[in-house]
């Protein structure tokens, strides 16, 4: 069974992070699919919640989701939270021959020149791109010509090696957003259709985004 690793802030995790999620161990086949929280953004401002509570949502998240699970190496660190890092921790955790699948937003993608040591992203996983239609593709010339070079035009379920591909989707994508909820919470609007009962009564209960 591959992995697959789906990143974010997740202040809070929402329907829309674990609808992708589960559509992402439909697309991929037998993977299992982790939630990846950042512990110390390197790329925006400070979460506004702490770890200690984002860690805990995402573990009622995803509570009775058999094909999801945590990843907790970013979000349990002191470090500033860098892919490549996290990458290669994992890589060394996982039988060298399991396929691992990074996925990324098409807002992410076209940043992906400024991450640090972006290049060896795919020495140690493959890159699955989510993406919309009408979605704005990179500009970046560098970066475009390092899509063009590692761009894979079979399925991804297919692939034979652990890494070094880049692969692009269409999957929905729901229209919610973490900030929508924050500013819901704090207008006292109900945010029970956007999160699981399980994260809507913590924040309830812990009184965040107040």
């Amino acid at each position: 069974m591959s992995i697959a690793l789906l990143g974010g802030t997740f202040d809070p995790v929402h329907n829309g992070h674990l609808a992708i999620a589960r559509d992402l161990t439909d697309y991929l086949g037998k993977t299992h699919v982790k939630l990846m929280p950042c512990g110390i953004p390197v790329h925006r401002g400070q979460s506004i919640t702490s770890a200690e509570h984002r860690k805990a949502m995402i573990d009622l998240a995803v509570i009775n989701q058999p094909k999801l699970g945590v990843e907790l190496g970013e979000i349990e660190s002191t470090e500033p939270s860098y892919t490549i890092h996290s990458l290669r921790r994992i890589r060394a955790q996982i039988d060298e021959k399991k396929a691992l699948f990074m996925c990324l937003g098409m807002d992410a993608l076209n940043h992906l020149h400024t991450w640090h040591e972006w290049e060896c992203l795919l020495n140690y996983c493959h890159i699955l791109v989510i993406s919309r239609p009408g979605a704005e593709s990179p500009s970046d010339p560098t970066l475009t010509r390092w899509i063009q070079k590692n761009l894979c035009e079979i399925e991804p379920r297919s692939v034979q090696k652990p890494a070094g591909a880049l692969f692009f989707c269409e999957l929905r994508l729901l229209d919610i957003s973490s900030t929508q909820i924050r500013h819901c919470v704090r207008n006292g609007e109900a945010i029970h259709s956007y999160v699981v009962e399980h994260v809507a009564d913590y924040i309830s209960k812990n009184n965040l985004y107040k």
